[in-house]
């Protein structure tokens, strides 16, 4: 077991990788097992303990003797991804700007938006990192300057505090986008694909695992619930569009205490960078 919370126990998989196995409500997400169960504490299991894959479950060793996480009668969840280019460029920046709205509005602060009121040093620092990476980034991508798109991605990789640090999840809504039919985003996907490959220690295996499942059009299904709704507004004003994506946004929203605002706030930079690139062919 590589880490375990309340609600997900990370299990490092033999390849390499990890794999997560979630609380009940937990929602569906890549690499995740949602498991009939309130929570981990009090379970005997904790970081560090062996676990076995089987073809009927997963054996967790513990102080109590372990548990048995059963497959059988398990569905499998598929996200259904919409293509971009059913977006024409006017459209788009109608969703951009409806969506900056809504993560304006109910967002949190502490990460992609600014530092929250009060912040120690290290906060407003990091913050300031934040937007200085997120405008390299913008810069390079709208000039197709692949050494700038690396050195912006390598500025972002990991900066930020927690599991999934702020620039992570940042990045992860634009690789989302860069997966999807119709982007113009390819050149960014492969330059942060080459990143990643390069600094393998430079960010958590955790948001490593992330960002590969998104630039495959994986993520959480809540993130998916966004794009779809997105996808629904074409020929919508922008309040129109912001009452039609205002439900998923705020579940969205809800993931963690910054990582759904940071990542909102990268699908909102991805979308404005997806116009500009569409305008200039």
């Amino acid at each position: 077991m590589e880490s375990v919370f309340r609600g997900v126990i990370n299990l490092l998989l033999p390849d390499g990788g990890l794999m997560a196995l979630a609380v009940r409500g937990s929602g569906d997400a890549p690499r995740t097992l949602v498991v009939d169960i309130a929570h981990w504490l009090d379970r005997g299991v904790e970081a560090g303990r062996v676990v076995e894959f089987g073809p009927e479950g997963i054996a967790l060793q513990g102080a109590f003797g372990g548990l048995r996480v059963s497959v059988r009668g398990a569905t499998e969840w598929h996200p259904i991804l919409p293509r971009l280019d059913s977006l024409a460029p006017s459209e788009l920046a109608v969703t951009a700007r409806a969506l900056h709205h809504l993560v304006s509005l109910d967002g949190e602060l502490g990460g992609m938006l600014g530092a929250s009121p009060g912040a120690a040093p290290m906060e407003m620092a990091v913050c300031t990192a934040l937007k200085h990476g997120r405008d390299a980034l913008v810069r390079a991508v709208r000039s197709s300057d692949t050494v700038g798109m690396h050195d912006a991605v390598l500025a972002l990789l990991g900066l930020g505090p927690g599991l999934t640090p702020s620039g992570d999840d940042f990045l992860t809504a634009i690789a989302l986008l860069s997966s999807l039919d119709g982007s113009r985003l390819g050149l960014f996907a492969r330059v942060l694909h080459d990143v990643l490959d390069e600094q393998p220690g430079r960010t958590t295996l955790l948001s490593t695992t992330t960002l590969r499942e998104a630039l495959s059009g994986r993520v959480r299904a809540e993130l998916v619930d966004v794009l779809c709704s997105l996808a629904a507004t074409p020929g919508q004003s922008e309040v129109q569009a912001i009452e039609t994506v205002r439900a998923p946004v705020r579940r969205a929203l809800a993931h963690g205490h910054t990582s759904g605002t940071d990542t909102l706030s990268g699908l909102v930079t991805g979308l404005h960078l997806e116009r500009e690139l569409r305008g200039s062919l």
